[in-house]
């Protein structure tokens, strides 16, 4: 059987042939082997009166998906700098990839989804200093899933809990960019690119790949990162009310069993709670604000 990973070299007359017929996948360039070594990178040069700022690249591979159980395994972060004022990254400047022993076997279908063997962690431990020295400054730090990443980062650094996050999949609109999906491998491969998908660094660097190639996505996480959202909280309503909170575009949390609707301002959000008030009793009603240090927290 053909190996999928290898190109397909005999059928090459057929490509230069039908070349409609196919489509060619490049491995991103920030991935190939060698490339860790050649950092500092420089992605775009500075202009005068930049702003320099720095962000942090970070991905996880676990045991699981619960953060107060399972563990980190591999943890991952590339240190970038960026141009603020024209939101453009600038340069990749450090990285940091280490491997820990959660202290119980690596589930099958982790180790199959990852690569990572209870082997190749045995032992092993991440080194604070060094995570200490990639985050020095505050950075704004980026994963594509901070919901999940943010907090087993969190639980294991607790240090390190208050630092401001942004979410490359959830805070960027995909679909006004022409994407029918979210997930980072298919939003590298719809552009041409594909790489060693879930370890740690590779995730990092292919994140950092896709937000130079499209500067309007990385645009999209400094503006949520420096936004407020305010989120109002329909506690105790009552199930008879159900189907006109979702008709107002309220939405279920199954886990915390409270509706609750996002708006951008506190006017917005006391505005809501006035007309929750015309359906019941909004006493229990609560009003909570985020901004990008507290919106990823566990």
């Amino acid at each position: 059987m053909q190996s999928q990973n290898r190109f397909p070299l005999e059928r090459i007359d057929e490509i230069v042939k039908h070349p409609e017929n196919f489509r060619l996948l490049e491995r991103i360039p920030l991935t190939q082997d060698g490339m860790l070594d050649k950092i500092p990178i420089k992605l775009q040069e500075p202009q005068d009166g930049d702003t320099i700022k720095y962000a942090v690249f970070l991905d996880t591979e676990t045991t699981g998906m619960d953060p107060t159980s399972d563990r980190i395994i591999e943890l991952g972060m590339v240190r970038c700098s960026y141009a603020f004022e024209r939101r453009v990254l600038l340069s990749i400047d450090k990285y940091y990839d280490e491997f820990e022993d959660p202290g119980k076997p690596i589930p099958a279908e982790i180790q199959n989804l990852t690569g990572i063997n209870d082997e190749m962690v045995a032992g092993k431990s991440f080194d604070s200093d060094l995570a200490a020295q990639l985050l020095a400054g505050r950075p704004l730090v980026i994963a594509h899933n901070a919901r999940f990443d943010r907090p087993f980062f969190d639980r294991r650094f607790p240090l390190f809990k208050d630092l401001a996050w942004a979410c490359s999949l959830t805070e960027i609109n995909w679909d006004a960019l022409g994407d029918s999906g979210k997930k980072l491998e298919f939003l590298a491969q719809s552009r041409g690119w594909f790489y060693l998908a879930h370890r740690a660094y590779s995730d990092c660097l292919a994140l950092i790949w896709l937000m130079h190639l499209q500067p309007e996505a990385f645009d999209c996480l400094i503006d949520s990162a420096l936004r407020c959202d305010y989120r109002l909280l329909a506690w105790n309503s009552p199930f008879r009310i159900k189907d006109e909170l979702k008709a107002m575009g309220y939405r279920f949390d199954g886990r915390r069993k409270v509706w609750y609707k996002n708006f951008t301002s506190a006017v917005e959000a006391q505005a809501g709670r006035q007309q929750l008030a015309s359906l019941y009793d909004v006493s229990a009603c609560e009003i909570v604000k985020y901004n990008s240090v507290t919106r990823f927290k566990g």
